[in-house]
C-alpha cells in the first residue's frame, strides 16, 4: 500500500511538473480510448442480454425457408409459412421453448403500413406491429405496467387483443393505463390487454409498438394452398435453447422434422434448413473468426495512438535516467523500476481512460440511429426516436471492463519498449545523461 501511494505522489508531482506532457498524453490517450470503446459499446449493446431479450446468449432463430421446386432449377426463399412453422418448427422437442413472431423484415417488405387510431380521436398514428404467439412472453421477459399478456387460448382462437408500449399508449389515449379500451389497427377492433415499457429499437427480435396474435391477422394465417403448399410465409420461430451448446443436436432435429415434411410436399422439397446463433457475425463468417477479426481490428486500432504516445514516453523517459541510474546504484532491481514507471504510466492515464469513455458514450448517443438501427426501422413508425438507450446499456461492469482493459493494452503497448530501454541502460551511462 505504502507503495502503489509513493507511486500516486510522484504521478501527480510528474503531471504537475509536466503540464503540457501530461495533457498532450491525456488528450492522446482519451481519443484512442474513445474510439475503441465506441466498438465495444455497440458490440455489447448488440450482444449482451439486456430486457427483454434477457436470454441472447441462448437464443438461436430459424427466419428463411428454402423451398425448391420439383420441375426445373426454380426455388423460392422467404420467411417461414404457416404451415412449415406446424409442421416442422413447432415438433421441435430438444429447445426449451419457441416464440413464433411475424419476421421483422416481413413488416417493411411484405406487411404494409398499420396504422392506429381511437374512438373519438380523427387522427391516425403509424405503427410498428409484431404478431406473435403466447411463448413469447416467455422466452422474453418484459416489464408490464399494466394488464397482462395475452393467453394461450387466447392465442389458439384468434382472439384479437393487442399489447401496447407506454409511449403508444399515452399518444392514443393520452394514459397509460388503458387496459380494456378498444383502439383501431387498420379499421380492425382490438381490445388493449397490457401496457409494457417501451423497447428499444436496438433489440430487433422484440422491438414494437404493439404485439397481438399472430393467429389475429388475416394476411398471415391464410392457409389456401398456393404453389409453395404454405411453406414459406411470414414468421420467424425464435428459438430458446436450454444450453447454449445445444444448437447442433437442435440442427441434427430440424434436419429429420425437414426430411418427414418433405415427403407430404407435392411440388417441391425443403432444402438446406439452418437455424442462425445468435452470436455476432462479420459479413457471414463464423464467430470465432468474427471474435478474432475484431480482436486483431482493435489492436490495429490501438496501434498508431501507441506508436504516438510510446514516443512521448520514450522522450519523457531520457528525463528521468538519472534517477533511474541512481535507483539501479542503490539496488533497485529492473523489475521494480519496470512496474514503478508502469504503474507511474497507467495513473497518468487514468484520467484521460475516464475521458474517453465518457466521450464514447456520447458518440454513440449521437450516432446511435447509425450505428445501432436496423435499415428498415425508420420506415415503419412515425417515432423519430427508435433507438433509445438506457443506462444499463451504457453503464455495466462489463462495459467497464472493456475499458480497463483497454486501457492496460495501450499502457503496455505505447510504455513497454521506451521502459525496458530505460532500466537496461547502464548505470554509469544513465547517471551521466
Amino acid at each position: 500500500m505504502i507503495t502503489i501511494n509513493l507511486y500516486f505522489k510522484q504521478a501527480w508531482q510528474l503531471m504537475k511538473q509536466n503540464r503540457f506532457f501530461s495533457a498532450v498524453y491525456i488528450i492522446g490517450t482519451g481519443l484512442a480510448i474513445s474510439m475503441v470503446m465506441v466498438l465495444a459499446v455497440v458490440y455489447y449493446i448488440r450482444t449482451a442480454n439486456i430486457a427483454p431479450e434477457v436470454h441472447r446468449d441462448r437464443m438461436c432463430y430459424l427466419d428463411f425457408v428454402i423451398y425448391k421446386y420439383n420441375e426445373g432449377n426454380g426455388s423460392y426463399s422467404s420467411s417461414l409459412g404457416i404451415r412449415y412453422v406446424k409442421d416442422v418448427v413447432l415438433t421441435l422437442k430438444k429447445p426449451e421453448a419457441i416464440a413464433i413472431t411475424t419476421s421483422p423484415i416481413y413488416q417493411y417488405f411484405q406487411g404494409g403500413e398499420m396504422f392506429a387510431s381511437v374512438a373519438g380521436n380523427d387522427d391516425e398514428a403509424k405503427i410498428s406491429y409484431m404478431g406473435c404467439n403466447d411463448v413469447f412472453w416467455k422466452v422474453y421477459e418484459f416489464h408490464f405496467l399494466y394488464g397482462k399478456p395475452f393467453t394461450e387460448s387466447d392465442f389458439e382462437s384468434g382472439l384479437k387483443t393487442v399489447v401496447l408500449c407506454r409511449s403508444m399508449a399515452r399518444k392514443l389515449f393520452g394514459k397509460e393505463d388503458v387496459i380494456g379500451q378498444t383502439v383501431m389497427l387498420n379499421e380492425v377492433e382490438y381490445r388493449v390487454c397490457g401496457v409494457v415499457e417501451d423497447v428499444s429499437g436496438t433489440l430487433e427480435h422484440t422491438y414494437s409498438q404493439a404485439w397481438m396474435p399472430y393467429t389475429s391477422m388475416s394476411n398471415v394465417i391464410t392457409e389456401s394452398v398456393d404453389e409453395r403448399e404454405n411453406t414459406v410465409g411470414k414468421l420467424q420461430a425464435n428459438i430458446l435453447l436450454r444450453d447454449k451448446h445445444d444448437i447442433t443436436a437442435v440442427q441434427a432435429e430440424l434436419e429429420e422434422a425437414v426430411k418427414r415434411y418433405n415427403t407430404t410436399l407435392v411440388g417441391g422439397q425443403v432444402t438446406d434448413p439452418k437455424i442462425k446463433p445468435a452470436t455476432l457475425t462479420i459479413m457471414g463468417v463464423s464467430s470465432s473468426k468474427a471474435y478474432l477479426a475484431i480482436v486483431l481490428f482493435l489492436l490495429l486500432f490501438l496501434l498508431v495512438p501507441a506508436l504516438n504516445i510510446s514516443g512521448l514516453n520514450a522522450s519523457h523517459i531520457q528525463d528521468r535516467l538519472e534517477e533511474i541510474g541512481i535507483r539501479k546504484a542503490f539496488g533497485a532491481p529492473r523489475g521494480t523500476l519496470f512496474m514503478q514507471i508502469f504503474v507511474e504510466n497507467l495513473i497518468l492515464m487514468f484520467p484521460g481512460s475516464l475521458a474517453g469513455l465518457l466521450f464514447s458514450y456520447g458518440l454513440v448517443d449521437m450516432y446511435k440511429n447509425i450505428l445501432l438501427a436496423n435499415s428498415y426501422q425508420q420506415f415503419i413508425t412515425e417515432d423519430a426516436d427508435v433507438i433509445t438507450l438506457s443506462a444499463g446499456m451504457l453503464m455495466n461492469w462489463q462495459v467497464f471492463l472493456y475499458a480497463v482493459t483497454v486501457c492496460l493494452l495501450l499502457n503496455l503497448l505505447s510504455s513497454m519498449v521506451p521502459v525496458w530501454n530505460a532500466i537496461r541502460e547502464n548505470i554509469v551511462s544513465a547517471l551521466n545523461k
